[in-house]
Formats: structure tokens, sequence, C-alpha cells
């Protein structure tokens, strides 16, 4: 389960970060300001496409794990599926966040790459959260792998219900990171006009 969100949120983080930077360098965003599509309206738009590519992504890898590796589904596949769609919209307000405020392509992947490394190392993926240093551990919970690793673990492994205030907070910072997007993205828009 930790592999999955890791993996589900780099595709999504590195996915979303190369969206917006590209059209910028492309010249796809003079077509938006020019468009009667709104930034909000762009944004969502690309939240729903890249949702949907994540969540096919999602279903083949949970596929793999499960028929091909023989990881143990003791769970709901309804709660499975809920804690992975937050982890992919998290991340993808990550990603989005990153393409605007990114010049260039590898600047942007080079944001995602900082992204990866933090989630390897503050996440829970290598060593548990309690042994962590406790300002380190700040850091932690601002990664979406935290949250997925914990949530998709308990399901999965154990068979729980999720823990549905880890599950609000992911949720919640996905809809800071969603804001925070939308506001950077009108401001894009509107600032070469």
């Amino acid at each position: 389960p930790a592999v999955l969100a890791l993996l589900l949120q780099h595709l999504a983080v590195t996915f979303a970060a190369l969206s917006i930077v590209r059209e910028r360098n492309v010249g796809t965003m003079e077509l938006f300001r020019v468009s009667p599509l709104s930034a909000a309206e762009a944004l969502f738009g690309k939240y729903i496409s890249y949702m949907l590519f994540g969540g096919v992504i999602a279903a083949i890898l949970s596929a793999l794990l499960v028929f091909a590796l023989r990881m143990p589904m003791q769970g709901n596949w309804w709660n499975f599926t809920l804690v992975i769609a937050a982890v992919l919209f998290t991340s993808l307000g990550i990603g989005f966040a990153i393409s605007i405020i990114s010049q260039t392509d590898s600047q942007a992947v080079q944001y995602s790459m900082i992204i990866l490394l933090a989630s390897v190392f503050f996440s829970g993926f290598i060593m548990s959260l309690d042994m962590l240093w406790e300002p380190v551990r700040v850091i932690s919970w601002l990664l979406p792998t935290t949250y997925g690793t914990l949530l998709l673990r308990d399901i999965a492994l154990r068979g729980a219900a999720p823990n549905w205030a880890l599950l609000g907070g992911l949720i919640a910072i996905g809809v800071v990171l969603m804001l925070l997007s939308w506001r950077l993205m009108r401001r894009l828009i509107s600032s070469s006009q």
C-alpha cells in the first residue's frame, strides 16, 4: 500500500507540474487569456482529466498488487478507492501549484523530485513516523503519501474502516491546494492582459 500511495502521488505531482508550465512555454496560455474560459474552469478541467487518468493508473496498479503480487485485500474496495481519490486530488493540487510557480519544465521536474524525496524520507515509507524528530513530522503531515500509506495499509491489510480524521485532513489539504492553485492560475491568466 505504501508503494501504491508513493507511485500515485509522484505520478500526479509530476504530470500536473508539467501541464501548465508547458502550456505557458508553448503559448497555449495566450488562448486562455482571450477565451471566455475562466481560470476556475480551466483548472477544473485539468483536475477532472488528471483524476480520470490517475484513476485508470490506480486501478491497474491495484489490480496488479492484489492479483499478481497477492497483496491481501481485507477491507472494503470503496474505502480503498476513496483514499486513492483523495491522494490523487491532493497530489494534483501540489503539482498544479508547482506548475504555476515554475518557469521551465526542468524547474517543475526538480520541484517534483524534491516532493518525491521528501515523501520517501518523511512519509513513513522508510521508517516509522514516530522515529522522526517532532519538527520533521510537520513535513510528514503535509505530504499525501503519509496519509495514503496509513489509510491504505489499514484498509487493505487490517480490514479496518478508514480513519475519517486522517482522510478529512488529506482532503482539507487538497482543498487548500486547489484554492491556492486557482488563485495563482487566475493571477497568471490576468497578468499579461
